[in-house]
């Protein structure tokens, strides 16, 4: 090798010395311009080869070198012919299987047991729905739990226009007494059936209130003792008396009028008991207990909807005539008086409930859910009004509620906690009073409003009272500002809450409703819906939002709010 020149192999002639020509600038830069893209540089060889550049190319394939002169120790690399992946087939190609008798089948048994699976998994999710637990919805409420209902007197007008008037007071049932005995022989030509004709054609159900506990049909026949109906009736002998004297009633028994509740008889020689006057009917008898059966059954073929029965606390007496014991303080009442004794002999006995319950189960069935009623409230020995802890009577009468000068929160907390946590009242019948603040009141509670025909008619409280949270939310009570406000909240899950705030005292309030009702969002608002003629805020309107924290409520009035109840 030249002295001037360059071993490719990068190793210097032993004994010549290393030296190189240097490449001008000028041939440089021409050579960069005009030198092909598909020559790549090659770094100096290293003065010893290992054999891995040889490594990193497959062994089938071949590289050759090309060297140039004038590039420098640049060489040409060729690596030859590369290989492709498969990309897969050209449509051509696919064309060739579309009618292949293989690939057809495959292709229609996929398709089939595709939609077969899609079938059978809709199936499955339609069964899965069916076999679940079902979440019943609560029963509609009744025509009698709807309400209002109203009672008609028994003198009163019973013209087209009373039962206009109580279609415009919305009425769903009308409670009319039974103006003859009960037991009577009577038939659909009785003038009293045949007005209840202009009743029902209003579709207005009718509930008849009879008096079950006395009858005259047969005394006569038990008081010469005949022996079918000797114990129609309650007989007892005389007290004996040894001292010569006249005839004594068999114990201590007072009736209402401050008078013994017996009487004598001189045919019978005996005393018979008539707390009312009139001779009443032994229902420990089961002849008679049926008889009265019958009465219901007539009542009700004749188109009535409901029975409530009057007098029903003293169908029953003791069996041993124990004479009654005097109250522990009487206060004015003196000996021989009405409210001189308990009465626990003579009303609300324990084993009244089974007899109710023969009566309430005729009513039952021979109408579509009517009603089973007694005119008494139920304020004493509830219990006689029960059978296996559940009440036998529907709508237990509730008249506390009477607007009086002095009544306060305290108090309607009492009568409203008494009725549906004491006494456990579901749906009790609430009697209105002619007060526009009371309709509220007893309208919107859980119940049934009992009016009169002379009540007056409000549209939108029936519009209120028919709402969800009305018929079907839940119930709580509250006392605000200090005992100043008497409020309740109704409210059912996806319907507004309904708010009814009543102030019973002298002076006017503003009251923060969510610092009371956790329904109410802290930063929410309430809607009016309705307020008392005696409400005499210039600023509130009807339909009008106003912020919840801020409502005043004037003196002697009630209003009623909406709201939307928060989302736990």
């Amino acid at each position: 090798m030249d002295g001037n020149k360059l071993e490719l192999t990068g190793k210097p002639t032993p004994d010549v010395p290393t030296s190189y020509k240097a490449i001008p600038e000028a041939d440089m830069e021409e050579e960069a311009v005009t030198r092909p893209k598909s020559l790549v540089k090659s770094k100096p060889a290293t003065p010893e080869v290992d054999g891995a550049d040889e490594k990193m190319l497959p062994k089938e394939e071949e590289v050759k070198v090309s060297p140039n002169e004038k590039q420098n120790g640049d060489a040409k690399l060729d690596i030859g012919e590369l290989k492709t992946a498969f990309v897969g087939l050209t449509k051509e190609e696919l064309m060739k299987y579309a009618n292949d008798p293989f690939w057809v089948r495959l292709r229609w048994f996929l398709f089939i047991t595709f939609w077969i699976l899609w079938g059978l998994m809709l199936l499955g999710a339609i069964l899965i729905i069916l076999a679940a637990p079902k979440c019943n919805p609560p029963p509609p409420r009744t025509w009698w739990e709807k309400g209002p209902i109203a009672e008609v007197d028994q003198d009163s007008d019973n013209s087209d226009s009373i039962v206009q008037k109580l279609k415009d007071l919305s009425v769903t049932g009308v409670i009319v007494s039974w103006p003859d005995d009960a037991y009577i022989d009577f038939d659909e030509t009785h003038d009293f059936i045949k007005s209840l004709k202009k009743y029902k054609d209003e579709d207005i159900n009718v509930i008849m209130e009879v008096e079950a506990g006395y009858s005259h049909v047969w005394f006569n026949k038990s008081e010469y003792k005949d022996p079918e109906f000797s114990n129609y009736y309650i007989w007892q002998p005389p007290k004996d008396m040894s001292n010569g004297e006249g005839p004594h009633p068999p114990n201590n028994w007072v009736s209402m009028n401050n008078n013994s509740s017996w009487k004598f008889s001189d045919k019978r020689n005996e005393y018979y008991y008539a707390p009312t006057g009139q001779p009443h009917l032994n229902f420990r008898n089961p002849n008679v207990t049926d008889r009265f059966s019958d009465i219901i059954n007539k009542f009700l073929r004749y188109g009535v909807g409901g029975i409530r029965l009057r007098g029903a606390s003293n169908l029953l007496v003791d069996e041993k005539f124990t004479d009654e014991v005097n109250v522990q303080n009487p206060g004015d009442c003196v000996l021989n008086d009405y409210c001189f004794y308990i009465h626990s002999h003579t009303e609300n006995l324990n084993d009244l409930g089974p007899l109710l319950k023969k009566w309430r189960d005729v009513v039952k069935n021979k109408t579509d859910n009517g009603p089973f009623m007694i005119s008494e409230d139920l304020n004493a020995n509830i219990e006689a009004y029960k059978l296996n802890s559940s009440y036998i009577v529907d709508l237990p009468l509730q008249s506390h509620f009477v607007f009086k000068p002095n009544i306060n929160v305290a108090n309607m907390l009492h009568i409203v906690n008494t009725t549906f946590t004491a006494n456990n009242f579901t749906w009790p019948l609430w009697k209105a009073n002619s007060s526009s603040e009371w309709d509220i009141v007893t309208y919107l509670l859980p119940g049934t409003p009992l009016i009169t025909p002379s009540s007056l008619a409000n549209k939108d409280l029936l519009k209120i009272r028919d709402s969800p949270s009305i018929m079907r939310g839940s119930f709580n009570m509250y006392s605000i500002n200090e005992d100043t406000v008497f409020a309740f909240s109704r409210v059912m899950a996806g319907n507004p809450g309904i708010l009814v705030a009543f102030n019973p005292s002298e002076n006017r309030t503003v009251v923060n409703f969510p610092a009371y009702v956790q329904e109410i969002p802290h930063d929410g608002e309430v809607t009016v819906l309705l307020f008392t003629k005696s409400y005499n805020e210039t600023d509130i309107s009807v339909n009008v939002k106003y912020d919840a924290k801020s409502i005043p409520i004037s003196s002697k009035s009630a209003i009623v709010l909406s709201y939307v109840p928060k989302t736990e």
